[in-house]
């Protein structure tokens, strides 16, 4: 069973909204607002399209304490197949695409657009000196296996907004619906027990492997105001909506392979909650710089576990401290509970422009964004970290085109979490990942926009 989502994360928990570089933020009249803050869409006029693409590498490495072993009496070989080290380096893309108008109408502000605000994918090494071992063949995907192997996770998110600005310019609002695609595949070393034991009391392989494959679709809110304080200073705050009714239900299918048992799949749904977010940043722009500064407050404390029951089964999805099914909540049991207990993270940041010519646009960003995830549910899958990300970027226009072009880092503080002192029951029994975490990721954006 598995129940993990791997991302290029860079804000706290997953989020890897990125697009728009400096103008990405919730007092930004760019095309990128339709998701930051849709007031700032009625702060331009007439016909303009934006597209932009982020390229990212990110790598991970992750040592797994051999204090985190169920199986304390394990041989010296069985320790080294169930800890060590991992690595893992990926490319990932992430598009985003708006376009906008007035409609002839002053102040009117109508668009449309795609993007890609949660998501990514991951593909971790394989420890060559296991390759091909009979004794201990799941070996060879290394020790972060019993979190993940490979997966991917994309949420796409259609929007369609409105905005308006009062007559006399001072205040703009914005409303947008997004419809959400959801999808999410990933496969991870599992037992039927919960435990990471390599071999059955008769000496054989019982090591199993999972496959999780979900999806769904769900609607969400977004909505904001951007008040002209002078001349020359904007403030905005915005606010984006969980998935609407709270729990996201993602359908699909679960395969199993346990020990030399064959394959089984079985229809499966997996319950969670994501966040609500509340953005807010002022800008002062004179004639040739300018300054921003923006907050972000993420509410990953909804995220307190990922179920997966049976599809169209009634269950329900309450545990008790120690991690068995509350059966006092009515239904049946879930298959398996990912205990994940979140907490909110901030994120702060601040930056200007400086406009070398009238066409070119020269901008620095610096952010800090807090961690989500507490030290006893970290995980390879689902990595998060106290974080500064840098940003240098350039905006050209000639005529009508504009050309955008950003590069990045978001270096993450290195983690090292210690085992846990006792394992929960079924159905939260999963393996202990503790040990020691180090990410970073390295972006680039490119995006080209259009105004008529």
């Amino acid at each position: 069973m598995v129940a993990a989502i791997t991302s290029n994360s860079r804000a706290g928990g997953f989020a890897s909204a990125q697009f728009g570089g400096a103008h990405g933020n919730a007092a930004s009249d760019s095309l990128t607002s339709i998701f930051y803050n849709p007031a700032g869409l009625a702060l331009d006029a007439g016909t303009r399209a934006y597209v932009e693409v982020m390229a990212a590498y990110r790598t991970l490495s992750y040592a797994r304490n051999p204090g985190d072993i169920d199986d304390p009496n394990a041989s010296a070989d069985a320790i080294a197949a169930d800890s060590g080290a991992a690595k893992a380096a990926n490319w990932i893309a992430a598009p985003f695409a708006a376009i906008a108008s007035d409609l002839g109408v002053h102040g009117l502000g109508v668009a449309v657009g795609v993007y890609v605000p949660f998501g990514g994918q991951a593909q971790w090494d394989q420890v060559q000196k296991w390759a091909g071992n009979q004794m201990f063949p799941g070996a060879v995907d290394g020790p972060e296996r019993w979190s993940i192997t490979t997966g991917s996770q994309k949420s796409i998110f259609y929007t369609a907004a409105v905005a308006y600005r009062t007559p006399d310019n001072r205040l703009s609002f914005g409303l947008g619906l997004n419809v959400i695609q959801t999808s999410l595949s990933l496969t991870r070393a599992r037992n039927a027990d919960g435990s990471d034991d390599l071999l059955a009391p008769d000496g054989t392989v019982s090591e199993g492997r999972s496959l999780l494959d979900v999806s769904s679709l769900d609607p969400s809110l977004g909505f904001g105001i951007i008040a002209q304080l002078d001349e020359h200073t904007k403030l905005g705050i915005s606010y984006q909506s969980q998935p609407l009714g709270g729990e996201q239900k993602l359908d699909g299918t679960l395969t199993n392979k346990f020990g030399a048992t064959g394959a089984a799949a079985q229809p499966a749904e997996l319950r969670q909650r994501l966040p609500d977010s509340v953005r807010t940043a002022i800008e002062w722009q004179g004639t040739s710089t300018a300054f921003r500064a923006l907050a972000e407050w993420t509410h990953w404390s909804v995220f307190q576990d990922q179920c997966i029951v049976a599809t169209n089964a009634p269950a329900s999805c309450q545990f008790l401290a120690n991690g068995a099914w509350d059966s006092s909540a009515g239904g049946s049991a879930p298959l398996l509970d990912i205990p994940r207990d979140w907490k909110d993270s901030w994120s702060l940041g601040g930056g200007g422009s400086w406009w070398a010519k009238p066409s070119l646009e020269l901008s620095a960003n610096v952010r800090i964004d807090t961690n989500a995830v507490p030290d006893a549910t970290l995980e390879p899958a689902l990595l998060d970290a106290n974080k500064v990300v840098g940003m240098l970027g350039a905006r050209y226009t000639r005529g009508k085109i504009t050309i955008d072009v950003t590069i990045a880092d978001a270096a993450y503080a290195k983690r090292t979490t210690d085992p846990r002192t006792e394992d929960p029951v079924a159905p939260s029994r999963n393996p202990d990942m503790a040990g020691i975490f180090e990410q970073n990721v390295v972006f680039a954006l490119i995006g080209v926009g259009v105004h008529q």
